[in-house]
């Protein structure tokens, strides 16, 4: 089976953005991926300009990618801003034959990049069930840096997904929490950052597969484009009936 995702520079113009990334899925399809990933707000990015414009047209967005998603057989994850009431949400979307089938809002919100300034908490963790992979844990950005949420969806799933925008100045932290991600919950742990950079950041990329051992299947350089590798799920349920891990885990209080 083969897993991609598509590295890209968000800009200002939200149309081209999604032109970008169509033109992404239409490639992934001629490469026979069963997945491709997209950084966050891949569409909007953090323009707040945008952000509200993204969630006024969000049903022709469905609309497009429940239909690619149908079309090449193919399932797709990303980020919009998703109105609800006064609440605009940070809303990860899972598609699969021709519709969504989940949608995880973002529970850890980053105050210090003031994105409690412009999102919304969520409340609950979400694994999607794809009849096309099986389940899959949904994350994005900065959830990684909070190991409960990946333990709880990765007990359910085999491979969970991270879409991100992450700085340069912390990629280490990136790449090992990654790492750390995939080996204390025995899965496959796909992390997409984007590239490029708006006023207050550079985005470098660097974005990684690593199998259910911490062993990085895809390394990602930092250039916008569509990258991917093979993945054999039946690893993660070899690897966790030899060494099990997660049968061992208690849970306490102090």
């Amino acid at each position: 089976m083969r897993f991609g995702l598509f590295q890209m520079d968000i800009l200002r113009d939200f149309d081209q953005n999604f032109e970008k990334a169509k033109r992404a899925i239409l490639e992934a399809n001629k490469n026979d991926l069963k997945l491709l990933v997209f950084p966050e707000t891949f569409i909007s990015g953090y323009y707040k300009s945008s952000i509200k414009k993204v969630s006024d047209r969000l049903s022709y967005y469905f609309d497009q990618l429940c239909f690619m998603s149908r079309e090449y057989k193919i399932d797709i994850y990303g980020t919009f801003p998703l109105k609800e009431n006064a609440n605009i949400y940070n809303c990860g979307f899972y598609f699969s034959e021709g519709s969504c089938i989940a949608r995880y809002k973002k529970i850890h919100l980053i105050e210090v990049m003031g994105e409690k300034d412009i999102f919304s908490e969520g409340k609950e963790a979400v694994v999607a069930e794809s009849n096309l992979i099986g389940r899959v844990g949904l994350a994005i950005c900065y959830d990684l840096r909070f190991p409960e949420l990946f333990r709880k969806v990765s007990i359910n799933s085999k491979v969970t997904i991270v879409s991100a925008m992450w700085p340069k100045t912390r990629i280490e932290h990136w790449k090992t929490l990654l790492r750390a991600r995939s080996i204390e919950n025995q899965c496959f742990v796909i992390g997409v950052n984007r590239v490029g950079s708006d006023k207050n950041n550079l985005y470098p990329g660097n974005s990684l597969i690593f199998d259910p051992y911490g062993t990085p299947i895809l390394e990602c350089d930092n250039l916008e484009g569509l990258y991917f590798c093979d993945v054999d799920l039946s690893v993660v349920e070899r690897f966790r009936k030899d060494f099990n891990v997660l049968a061992d885990r208690r849970i306490f209080s102090l």
